[in-house]
């Protein structure tokens, strides 16, 4: 076999070499893939505590393999609303979290549930991203009913949304909406009219090497009713404001400095008490910030992108679990079945 190699002209040893030395590197990496999604693939780990006096436990498995569950709301009437990032579908969850009941049409209507917000009234927005894959642009803001989906919000230049992230709304009914992608926070009026921006955030601190600096990317959304403000989290920067609707005034409540463990803030919920408390996409974690201070709360989430506030003393966290929405053709990252919500109960011990 050798000599008849060494008969071929050079530019076919090559190819007989390339395609050999191919043929191998292919069949490790596809070894190491299968071994590596057989472990990413594994038993499904569950969310603890990181701190005494608080309890997690899952709190409601949620229907299908591609839930991929973004965003999570509770209504005044204790009903809590999560949505598929994946497939559009939005579910509403009785407070015990035995019934799961699929809202109409939402899967038909809606590409991909980015954010939800409840108003006073019990009316329903959802931020739609259109599709799942990261790579595409555009969204809106739609209203759901019992039987329908209808178009709520939109950017009316001309370049829209670009991806929408999440929504909120005062207690006077105006509805706000962050778009990274733009790095602006829109304000809507209640009846989704009226659209104009309505905070952009301060410019970053040029790097003390003269380079460009780093670029930021507005997500979650919260409102303050002790203070009349909105909390904004930057995962790109790792900061946190509160802008207060009265006059716009910013204070930055948190800025997690060096490299070490950036948080990757998401979602953000605020108690009646005025308590933040943050979901950190970056460490899979739920942490309270407190005078400029960051505690983790609980951890080892799979995916921590959103948490919403329930009186008395509870927190429900999203298991988005995106890894696997990556859109490469061989990924690693199965996503561990069945997707689900937790909850984190405040002031309840671990074993009790």
């Amino acid at each position: 076999m050798i000599r008849n190699l060494q008969k071929l002209a050079l530019w076919q040893r090559r190819l007989v070499f390339f395609l050999v030395f191919g043929g191998i590197l292919m069949a490790m990496i596809a070894f190491t893939w299968l071994l590596a999604r057989q472990s990413f693939s594994g038993g499904r780990i569950l969310a603890g505590a990181l701190v005494p006096d608080v309890s997690v436990r899952e709190f409601v498995q949620l229907p299908g393999d591609d839930a991929y569950p973004a965003a999570v709301a509770v209504g005044a009437n204790g009903m809590i609303y999560t949505g598929s990032y994946k497939n559009g579908a939005l579910w509403v969850i009785s407070p015990d979290g035995l019934t799961v009941t699929e809202v109409p049409n939402t899967r038909e209507e809606i590409g991909a549930v980015a954010g939800i917000a409840i108003a006073a009234d019990g009316a329903v927005l959802v931020v739609d991203q259109l599709d799942a894959d990261p790579r595409n642009e555009g969204g809106r803001v739609v209203r759901v009913f019992e039987d329908r989906v209808e178009r709520f919000a939109d950017i009316d230049d001309e370049r829209g949304f670009i991806s929408p992230n999440d929504i909120e709304i005062d207690s006077a009914g105006n509805v706000y909406v962050s778009d990274p992608g733009r790095n602006e926070i829109w304000r809507f009026t209640p009846d989704g009219t009226g659209g104009s921006v309505w905070w952009v955030p301060p410019v970053p601190d040029a790097p003390a090497d003269g380079s460009t600096p780093p670029r930021r990317g507005l997500t979650g959304l919260a409102y303050d009713v002790t203070r009349n403000a909105l909390i904004i989290t930057d995962p790109e920067l790792n900061e946190i404001f509160r802008v207060s609707l009265a006059d716009n005034t910013t204070e930055r409540l948190y800025h997690h400095e060096g490299a070490e463990r950036p948080p990757g803030f998401d979602g953000a919920t605020v108690s009646a008490d005025g308590t933040l408390y943050v979901a950190t996409l970056g460490t899979n974690g739920v942490a309270v910030i407190r005078d400029g201070t960051l505690e983790y709360l609980a951890g080892i989430f799979r995916g921590a992108s959103d948490v919403a506030f329930a009186a008395p003393n509870r927190l429900y966290v999203t298991n988005f679990d995106q890894a696997s929405l990556a859109p490469i053709v061989l990924t690693l990252f199965a996503p561990q079945l069945p997707f689900a919500l937790d909850v984190i109960e405040l002031g309840v011990p671990a074993n009790e």
